[in-house]
């Protein structure tokens, strides 16, 4: 859309994903920004931890879940600053500038001043988290066949 106002979204989660899909009906030219090319579905991710999901069962890309949505791009980049003065999302690779911002990146796990308890609970945030509580649930029945 030429000369729309762009907004620009950094996070491809569940807000990220509402908010642009509510901008879909308005003149605005969204750019949804992630490091990743997919959505996941987190409250699954125990499932796929425990063997009863593939990861692939939990996620879908991003450009796919956005593909009818004509005023909007998805572009896999990592955020590393803002520049508020100049509006502009400082990427790993370039920056694209804004009139309007939505930074909703998720959240991390926290041990509340306990860090030597994740070698024992690991977070479960990720694919990767929940594959590697699946390596750790499954390894000990590998070992006994």
């Amino acid at each position: 859309m030429a000369n729309s106002p762009r907004v620009v979204i950094i996070g491809g989660g569940f807000g990220e994903l509402y908010a642009t899909q509510c901008l879909r009906n308005v003149p605005v030219d969204v750019t949804l920004i992630d490091r990743r090319n997919f959505h996941l579905f987190q409250p699954l991710l125990y499932q796929v931890a425990t063997g009863w999901l593939s990861p692939a069962n939990i996620a879908a890309t991003l450009r796919a879940t956005l593909s009818r949505q004509r005023n909007t791009h998805v572009r896999l980049a990592e955020a590393m600053s803002i520049d508020v003065d100049t509006h502009r999302v400082l990427l790993l690779n370039g920056s694209l500038t804004y009139d309007t911002l939505i930074v909703a990146t998720g959240s991390r796990h926290h041990y509340f001043g306990n860090d030597h308890w994740e070698a024992f609970a690991p977070a479960l945030k990720t694919v990767e988290d929940a594959t590697e509580i699946r390596r750790r649930i499954f390894l000990p029945f590998r070992r006994s066949g």
